[in-house]
């Protein structure tokens, strides 16, 4: 993903004052032109699929899960343990390394906050898991709804989204070439991701115990450890419009842990059918 690129800081505040979401169509007006364009279009411009879930008006309490799930298997998931007491857990400390790599990009790059980040309110616990899990996001929905959101217009907030507005702007054929461009104090790719490389470094990957190969239920295969009475599901796959999102260092460590989650995850529910 190319982050370092010129912005021009001084059409994004004009952006947002005249910005609005409603009824599928983004609109706004700037250098005294109306932007008025419905949800296809702006995905289009973004490069972006308009299919996928709602996420952002929704929290693991409140969503519609697939058959067989609640907001205790996704809590499971993204924390990598199963007591009841961390589904309403928002401290990203206690996620596993993998829900945390994706939390600090949704931080940065999905729904941009400033101030702290060691805390995952609204819909982020949500995101990770849908991630997790394979289950692909309106992204453009997400975006867009999160334009158009009180968090955005608070005092002493940062204005987000700065690179993205002037993607849609040139996207829609605006003549930016009488403004002054800026560029971002922070070059993203080569700091962001190397901090969060040493983070991983510093947590090593706890490796789940591997079951004997006379075990009930277990397979024949090397290196298989499903529990009795479960099925093997397919790994959680990150949607491809996710994945261009990221760089492939990240990438490699998200599917590296992938097999994990997906042992501790069958073992969670062959736990679930002993008890129930």
């Amino acid at each position: 993903m190319a982050i370092r690129e010129p912005v021009y800081t001084s059409l994004v505040p004009y952006f947002y004052a005249n910005y609005a979401f409603e009824a599928n169509r983004v609109r706004s007006r700037v250098l005294g032109r109306d932007i008025d364009i419905d949800l296809s279009q702006f995905a289009d411009i973004l490069h972006l699929s308009s299919g996928g879930v709602d996420v952002y008006s929704f929290d693991l309490h409140d969503f519609e899960y697939p058959d067989g799930e609640s907001a205790l298997t996704a809590s499971t998931l993204i924390h990598g343990d199963n007591n009841p007491g961390l589904v309403r857990n928002e401290g990203v400390n206690k996620f596993t390394l993998t829900a945390q790599v994706l939390a600090k990009i949704i931080f940065y790059n999905i729904i941009p906050k400033s101030g702290e980040y060691s805390n995952a309110r609204g819909p982020v616990p949500l995101i990770i898991y849908c991630l997790l899990r394979g289950i692909k996001i309106n992204f453009p929905r997400l975006i867009a709804t999160h334009m158009a959101s009180d968090q955005i217009r608070m005092s002493g907030r940062s204005l987000t989204y700065g690179m993205l507005i002037i993607d849609l702007l040139r996207g829609l054929g605006f003549d930016l070439s009488s403004e002054s461009p800026s560029d971002p104090s922070i070059n993203l790719d080569s700091v962001l991701l190397k901090r969060m490389e040493a983070q991983s470094r510093r947590h090593a990957l706890e490796q789940p115990p591997v079951l004997p190969a006379d075990a009930p239920g277990s397979s024949s295969a090397p290196g298989s450890s499903s529990a009795p009475g479960t099925s093997s599901a397919p790994g959680p796959v990150l949607p491809p419009d996710f994945q261009a999102m990221i760089s492939s260092e990240i990438r490699s460590q998200i599917q590296e842990h992938q097999s994990w989650i997906e042992q501790r995850d069958a073992a969670f529910r062959a736990e679930m059918d002993a008890r129930f």
